[in-house]
């Protein structure tokens, strides 16, 4: 099989040369690296061809979705794998993750941990149930939804999805997984950490608001004639969605995602509580939540 790491870079100039020798420790090595200068306005273009890279310029910037569906229609590899030039990659990724890679299969999803730049303290684990995963994927990748750096795909049915929705900037990645789940592709799970990503001030990931924002626009999307079987899974994301808009003090988008998950039939808050489910006749659903959510955070 061929493979391909791909790496998109915005203004990245200062990130290739740790690249560079984490590529030059892969063993086995990738048939194909190719970077993608994502309308720098930097040297990143030249460095990265001094430095022996491979790189597809593009004229304007497209964003990290349209980066990468750029390389993925550039190479003809059959299988990728998306890299961010500022994080790590196991020496080892290949050995790891080609063994699921069989022609039964489209999606190879592992684990991947979000640390702080710096002391390498452990921010979030991204990982599932590999069991769940294999079973039911759009369920489980739709209530954990796994970041770009998670994945070993199947070029031709990331293709066939259309790759990655190029209008958002945040949870682009779980949502292509997610559509990848829901239109049938093969999906194996490793529960092994091979991706980390470094969490910096001012990126994207590193902004919660800005991410829950972006979710509950997903979530609202895939409401709109999606299969009535995940209905259910999508009211139960949007008032965990509601839950985590209410502690950054979004207050308007909270209430927007209630309404979602009532609108799919879920009772907001979600209790089996007598107090709280005879509450709902009088009280609004956004102040039962509040006060579920201080109650289960105090007992916890």
């Amino acid at each position: 099989m061929s493979n391909a790491l791909l790496v998109p870079c915005y203004n990245a100039s200062r990130f290739l040369v740790l690249l560079r020798e984490q590529v030059n420790h892969l063993r086995p090595a990738f048939d194909e690296v190719l970077l993608a200068d994502d309308g720098s306005t930097d040297d990143t273009a030249a460095k990265a061809s001094a430095l022996g890279f491979t790189i597809l310029r593009l004229e304007k910037n497209l964003g990290p979705g349209g980066a990468r569906n750029a390389l993925a229609r550039a190479t003809q590899a059959e299988w990728v794998h998306f890299h961010d030039v500022d994080d790590e990659i196991a020496p080892d990724y290949l050995s790891r993750v080609e063994p699921f890679a069989t022609d039964e299969t489209d999606v190879v999803l592992h684990w991947v941990d979000f640390i702080e730049d710096g002391t390498r303290r452990l921010v979030i684990r991204w990982s599932f149930d590999v069991a769940e995963l294999e079973a039911r994927p759009a369920e489980t990748l739709l209530s954990a939804p796994m970041p770009t750096m998670s994945s070993f795909v199947r070029r031709t049915a990331l293709l066939s999805v259309g790759g990655f929705d190029e209008e958002l900037r945040c949870f682009e990645d779980g949502d292509m997984h997610f559509r990848l789940a829901v239109a049938g592709a093969r999906t194996r799970g490793l529960s092994e950490v091979l991706e980390w990503s470094l969490r910096r001030e001012g990126s994207a990931g590193a902004n919660e608001a800005y991410c829950q924002s972006c979710r509950l626009t997903f979530l609202e999307r895939y409401s709109q004639g999606m299969d009535p079987r995940f209905r259910p899974a999508i009211a139960e994301q949007a008032e965990r969605t509601a839950i985590f808009l209410l502690r950054l003090g979004d207050a308007p988008r909270s209430r927007r995602a209630i309404a979602l998950a009532e609108s799919l039939g879920r009772g907001v808050p979600f209790t089996i509580h007598p107090a709280l489910r005879a509450a709902r006749a009088v009280l609004p659903a956004i102040t039962l939540l509040r006060l579920q959510d201080l109650w289960r955070r105090w007992r916890s």
